[in-house]
């Protein structure tokens, strides 16, 4: 069952972190001060949850009684369209891995003079990393430069669809001019559009809230939480130390496949700004995760999202939050966001949380591929042409 709940003292946060850690619930979306907070657990656990969250007067409410039913809903919708045998294109289905390897080597071929994928690393269980730059041969002399990552957490399919969308914009409208053509003269998109292949895999056939990667680390316990392996300020706070939990930090900064890779990648080039794209909640976070202090020049990284921000919501009207992730919800280290800041020194290095805020969560139907895709492009072009 998914339950709403709503914490408004340090006390509250650190049950549900307790709880979350000994796998007696699973939190859905990010927890925010005096705000909803989405848990789910199994419904033999209510008999003592509830009144746990009753007497801590969190205000647990029913979301859904039955998650496995939206699941079977969402399965049921992938296998009519397997039966039809009609053509699924890239923004009418969550892809599979696989066919989202398969169409970005299509992509690739299509746009030889805007596109060249590469491998920038093997996952532990020996699949490829693919990173797909692109830029036109026209414009600019100097580019300037984007790092792009979806996917790092492996239920949140709206991501890795996202990224493919502004990938399929991108390359499709190019040659008709307009926003495509403007960034492509201007700027080199570095683009991971999933940086967890193996934990996105097992997520689309065997365990759909699967969130960490799929590294064994102990006899029972399998997966790293890749956005609390970054090896700025790791392990400070708000990550955890138990290795079958969904924040598991790993054993060593840096020490995953998946996170190695981009060190490798980034580090000997400049980079202007880095976003990393998760779900969901609609929150666009400056960095600092690991602390509440300000980061540096946050008035101009509010100032930055808030151009992105706003483009997105003249699409669809749907509002983003803005600030430092600590600040608006609670300290989490090793994020991709504060190693990009504190270790590269990209000042501009953000993270988006795409929606929705509530709903079915990461169970997010076919047709909001088309929807957040639409918006998050309008957001991204409006926050690069700022630069």
């Amino acid at each position: 069952m998914l339950v709403s709940v709503v914490p408004f003292e340090e006390e509250h946060y650190k049950v549900l972190s307790t709880l979350e850690n000994e796998n007696e619930l699973d939190i859905w979306n990010d927890i925010h001060r005096n705000d909803s907070v989405h848990v789910m657990f199994n419904r033999t656990k209510s008999s003592w949850l509830m009144p746990l969250f009753e007497t801590l007067h969190m205000k647990p409410e029913l979301m859904f009684n039955d998650v496995q039913q939206l699941l079977d809903q969402e399965e049921a919708v992938f296998r009519a369209q397997a039966r039809s045998g009609s053509p699924r294109g890239i923004q009418d289905s969550f892809y599979s891995y696989t066919q989202l390897s398969d169409w970005l080597n299509q992509m690739a071929a299509a746009y030889p003079q805007l596109a060249k994928l590469q491998s920038i690393g093997k996952t532990y269980e020996n699949r490829d990393i693919w990173l797909i730059k692109l830029t036109s041969n026209s414009g600019a002399a100097t580019k300037k430069t984007a790092f792009l990552d979806f996917g790092i957490h492996a239920r949140e399919w709206i991501s890795p669809a996202t990224g493919a969308y502004i990938i399929n914009e991108l390359l499709t409208k190019y040659a008709s001019g307009g926003d495509a053509k403007t960034i492509l003269d201007s700027w080199e998109l570095h683009i991971v559009p999933v940086l967890n292949p193996d934990g996105y895999e097992y997520s689309h056939t065997r365990d759909r809230m699967w969130r960490k990667n799929r590294k064994v680390v102990s006899g029972t316990c399998v997966g790293v939480d890749l956005n609390r392996n970054f090896g700025y300020k790791w392990n400070t706070g708000g990550s955890s130390s138990s290795a079958c939990a969904d924040t598991f930090h790993g054993g060593s900064p840096m020490s995953e496949n998946e996170a190695k890779a981009m060190e490798n990648y980034m580090t000997p080039r400049q980079w202007t700004t880095y976003l990393t794209f998760h779900s969901y909640g609609q929150w666009w976070f400056t960095n600092w995760g690991y602390t509440t202090v300000d980061p540096p020049q946050y008035a101009l990284l509010k100032q930055k999202s808030a151009i992105g921000a706003n483009a997105i919501k003249s699409v669809n009207g749907r509002s983003y939050t803005i600030g430092s992730s600590a600040q608006i919800l609670y300290v989490a280290s090793g994020g991709s966001e504060d190693w990009t800041r504190g270790t590269l020194n990209i000042l501009h290095s953000y993270c988006l949380e795409l929606p929705p805020t509530g709903g079915t969560g990461f169970i997010a139907p076919v047709s909001e591929i088309k929807k957040t895709g639409a918006e998050t492009y309008v957001g991204v072009v409006a926050f690069l042409k700022s630069f």
